[in-house]
Order: structure tokens, then C-alpha cells, then sequence
């Protein structure tokens, strides 16, 4: 079956994971190749993005590539659509679930910041708390302080886990899997029709949700073992290979784009 879309991570696939410029010669290659497949005039099916990044970074990102659908961000606490400039929560996010996210954030700010002098809460979100340090060693006694408050507050169930350099604290039940569901049920899209694209082990619901999943070299041992293509280069590159497959493809080699009948 024809793929229709695209849903791809951002960090350790688009970009790079660490706080350094973007390669601009292979970017500029991603981005045509992307916004051709928006367009509808390449093979490539359609793209958009699943990623732990804030509402405004993601909105910058979907004007660069021309994306049209709408795009989950905050691990999927939020989803974004550009024709309206429309932000709103997932379903499953409450405002009394806000609430408590809330009072977490208050005591990492008070409490743990300054005991961790490495580590610093990532600004712009809204239903998630992502705090970044380059020492992610620090990790394992942060996540136990945290659980720690929260068990004795009665706080949120929260997840809490960590990739590269970030420990991520999302509401349970609220990630990429839940709200790509509610997204391609938006989009008329049967799983069967998307491919996913990630590389750490909070992609493993945007694995779980779509027909084919990818990654690049840079992926985490989880993610490459669910992987149904791994490629053999990291990061962008990767990206560009991935983009290649003929499972991307919204129609077969021999049909144009035009003719592929794409929803959404």
C-alpha cells in the first residue's frame, strides 16, 4: 500500500543532537527534497514532524519544509497545524494534569537546579519539561528527587526517562503513539500508510504506530533492533539515505506523485 505520510523525529535525525550548527550543504538538500514531496511533485510521500521540541521551534521548522500537516510537539502533549496557526493540547492532556506538571517544574526550580548546577530546563513548553545537561550522569539522582516529590505531593503520573543529553518528564499516557493515532485518524490514514523515522528509545510509540520505521546510525540499540531499516550513516546523512527507500515512495517507480491520491 502507497505510504501518505511521512512522520519524522527531529533531534539525532533532522539536526544534530548536540548544540552545534547544522550542516547547511546537506540541510539545503533535505529541504528541497522534503518540500518537493509537500509539494507534490517528487515520488517522496509528504512529511511532518514528531519531536519533544516546543510549539515555535517546530512552527519554523514546518515553514522551512513547507509541511501542511499538522505536527506533534512536547512528546506529544501539543499538536500544531501552520494553515491556522492553531497550538493545542493532545488528547489525554488536562488542565488539572497541567497543573501538577506545573508544580513539578516549581520544584526542579527551587530545589534541584542549583544542586545540579549543569543542568537547565529547556524554555517554550507547555505540557512537558525536558531538562538538558551535558552531563546526563547527573540523570539517575534528578528522576529519583523528582519521583521523590511527586510520590510525597501526590503529584501527576509522569514518565520519565532520558535521551542524549535531555531527561525528558512527560504526563503518562500522553507521547508520540497517542496523539500520532488521533493525527492519522485526522488525516484519514491507516497505519499501514505512514513510515516513521527516529532514533531514540522515545520514538518506540512512533515505531509501534506506523507500517515502516527507519533510523539512522545514531540510533539507540532499542530503536535499531525495531528498526525495519537502519542506516549506515548518522544524523542528516542518515536522513538523506533513509529518504532514498522505495518504501517512502507515496506511489511505485513507474507511477508519478500526481497520480498517488494522497489525503490530508
Amino acid at each position: 500500500m502507497a505510504v501518505k505520510w511521512i512522520i519524522s523525529d527531529v533531534d539525532g535525525c533532522i539536526s544534530p543532537e548536540e548544540s552545534v550548527a547544522w550542516d547547511f550543504e546537506d540541510f539545503a538538500r533535505f529541504a528541497r527534497y522534503v518540500r518537493a514531496g509537500n509539494r507534490q511533485m517528487g515520488q517522496l510521500a509528504p512529511m511532518t514532524l514528531c519531536t519533544g521540541r516546543p510549539q515555535p521551534y517546530v512552527e519554523a521548522l514546518m515553514k522551512i519544509l513547507d509541511i501542511t500537516a499538522p505536527a506533534i510537539c512536547e512528546n506529544g502533549a501539543v499538536i500544531y497545524s501552520l494553515a491556522d496557526n492553531h497550538a493545542r493540547y493532545a488528547p489525554g492532556v488536562t488542565a488539572q494534569k497541567i497543573a501538577g506538571l506545573r508544580a513539578v517544574r516549581q520544584f526542579i526550580e527551587s530545589h534541584l537546579l542549583e544542586r545540579f548546577p549543569s543542568a537547565l530546563i529547556q524554555y517554550g513548553k507547555e505540557a512537558q519539561i525536558s531538562i538538558y545537561s551535558p552531563d546526563p550522569s547527573i540523570f539517575s539522582e534528578m528522576k529519583q528527587q523528582i519521583e521523590h516529590f511527586i510520590n510525597k505531593a501526590n503529584g501527576p503520573q509522569l514518565l520519565i526517562n532520558a535521551s542524549h543529553v535531555y531527561l525528558n518528564i512527560s504526563l503518562l499516557g500522553v507521547d508520540k503513539g497517542s496523539t500520532l493515532r488521533h493525527l492519522l485518524g485526522m488525516l484519514h490514514i491507516n497505519k499501514s500508510q505512514a513510515a516513521g523515522i527516529g532514533d531514540t528509545d522515545g520514538d518506540l510509540p512512533l515505531r509501534q504506530n506506523v507500517g515502516f520505521f527507519a533510523c539512522p546510525a545514531n540510533a539507540t540499540a532499542a530503536i535499531r533492533q525495531a528498526a525495519d531499516y537502519v542506516s549506515p550513516y548518522p544524523n542528516l546523512a542518515g536522513m538523506l539515505d533513509i529518504l532514498t527507500r522505495p518504501e517512502l515512495r507515496c506511489c511505485d517507480a513507474a507511477a508519478t506523485h500526481s497520480a498517488c491520491g494522497q489525503e490530508g
